[in-house]
């Protein structure tokens, strides 16, 4: 995070060595070791804020070290305790807007991009597409603004990390969308970035940016935007790898070996082995899962998923009206989920989606699961942004996302991904929790209701976490019980 235009400067003195010591050791890609500086700022910082309950500045900084520290952690592997760091930076941050001291959109816009990373880490990669796409429109709106020039590094940053998780948890042809409007921005504003003091950490999201376009433009057979992707990528890897970061290093070898596997797909097998043979030699590991990650491909997108569904279901009268989600709406760029329609649209589209789920997961199991993701995503989006239908109908739209959850949390369960499955089952009990009004007198409600919380508990329980899956559990029958 860019945290420009804050509150405080860095004093000179325990707090400020501690800092400055952190953020040396992130710039070089050595996030995992600030940790320890970063929980002695935040230490000394809160001590000062408890002296002087005004001290916005303490305060300021204190919130920008815990969305710092969630970096590190994550860095670490500590993904439950990032989260719990971002939470508090969330509320620091809103404390500071609320006083009226700070500005501060694109702060918890930040935050919002940090959580969807982690969770991405975690596994759940359904909640880290809606935070991230949230993050997006939050920048979108912000570099549209009388400060707008201020925010587009950040803008592209963000995109960057949008697009690393649509490509896993997404739609790739949002992914790629998302990828190339990160890397021309990126580009235009190369002058003013290379002059930045965040520099080598944009680089690294344009060498992030870069990896996507190039897989999903070469999975599409557009191998010319693939090789392009991959130049620009191996050219900033390539310097960044002056940093002696083990980190950055990887990168290089990543980028050398997606070059390289791109390179033999048009025929260039003497380039090609080059650029893998040098990958190999330099890190065998990181070489081997690139090539893994190659070989494995990407998820189905829209389109191909609604082509597969008609093929193996018949002709539906849907169809076409799905198919224009793959065009932006009005007034929207297509790189974000929220995107592909208005709010209100998008919890029927959603439930035209959730129709072929079912059906569908009998004879084809990856189209349906991508289906039941995009009407997942469609139906959340439609009810954050409080929609009519999603606020007023929810009798009518809430049964209709639950079960759409409770169908894919389960298929995604039995195909082995326990942590995508749990993310799902969790989204589908607090859908749960909305049915509860209409159970009273609606025992098909309430069943559906019961069975959510169940699912949830079950799964639960499988990671070993007893008491939250008993909590689940005695949710499930104090509802079957009208308490």
């Amino acid at each position: 995070m860019v945290d420009s235009g804050g509150l405080w400067t860095p004093p000179e003195d325990e707090l400020g060595e501690a800092l400055q010591t952190a953020q040396l050791l992130i710039e070089e890609g050595r996030a995992d070791e600030a940790g320890p500086y970063q929980q002695r700022v935040i230490e000394l910082a809160r001590e000062r804020a408890g002296e002087h309950p005004d001290h916005y500045e303490a305060k300021h900084l204190m919130a920008a070290t815990q969305y710092e520290l969630a970096g590190s952690l994550n860095a670490s592997g500590r993904h439950e305790e990032a989260l719990a760091a971002l939470h508090e930076a969330q509320l620091g941050y809103t404390e500071l807007s609320d006083a009226g001291v700070l500005d501060a959109t694109s702060f918890l816009a930040d935050v919002r991009a940090r959580r969807a990373m982690t969770q991405a880490h975690r596994g759940h990669g359904a909640t880290a597409v809606l935070e991230m796409d949230g993050a997006v429109i939050a920048y979108g709106q912000l570099v549209s603004g009388p400060d707008g020039p201020k925010y587009q590094p950040d803008f592209a940053r963000v995109l960057a990390m949008n697009a690393l998780i649509l490509r896993r948890y997404g739609d790739p042809a949002l992914a790629v969308a998302s990828a190339d409007a990160a890397t021309q921005l990126f580009l235009q504003l190369a002058d003013q970035i290379n002059d930045s003091p965040q520099s080598l950490s944009y680089a690294r999201y344009l060498c992030s940016a870069t990896a996507v376009s190039a897989d999903v433009h070469a999975s599409e057979g557009r191998l010319d935007l693939a090789l392009e992707a991959d130049e620009i990528g191996l050219t900033t890897a390539d310097t960044l790898a002056d940093s002696e970061s083990a980190t950055d290093l990887r990168t290089l070898v990543a980028a050398l070996t997606r070059k390289g596997k791109h390179l033999g797909i048009v025929g260039r097998m003497m380039d090609g082995e080059a650029c893998l043979r040098t990958a190999f030699e330099t890190d065998a590991e990181t070489a081997a899962r690139v090539t893994e990650e190659l070989d494995r491909g990407l998820p189905l997108n829209l389109v191909a998923a609604l082509e597969n569904a008609e093929i193996k279901l018949g002709p539906f009268e849907q169809y076409h009206r799905l198919v224009a989600l793959s065009e932006p709406a009005p007034g929207m760029t297509l790189a974000t989920v929220s995107g592909r329609t208005d709010p209100e649209s998008a919890a029927v589209r959603a439930s035209e989606l959730a129709e072929l789920v079912g059906p569908l997961l009998l004879q084809d199991v990856d189209a349906a699961l991508t289906l039941g993701l995009e009407s997942h995503y469609l139906f959340a989006i439609s009810s954050e942004r409080e929609s009519h239908r999603m606020r007023y109908e929810t009798s009518t739209y809430a049964p209709i996302w639950a079960k759409v959850l409770l169908d894919i949390s389960a298929a995604y369960h039995q195909a082995g991904r326990s942590e995508m499955a749990l993310d799902l089952a969790g989204w589908c009990a607090e859908v749960a929790t909305a049915l509860i009004p209409f159970t009273d007198d609606d025992t098909v409600m309430k069943d559906l209701a019961g069975s959510c919380y169940r699912h949830h508990g079950d799964l639960l329980a499988a990671t070993g976490d007893l008491m939250a899956s008993q909590h689940a559990h005695d949710a499930a029958e104090q509802l079957q019980l009208g308490r």
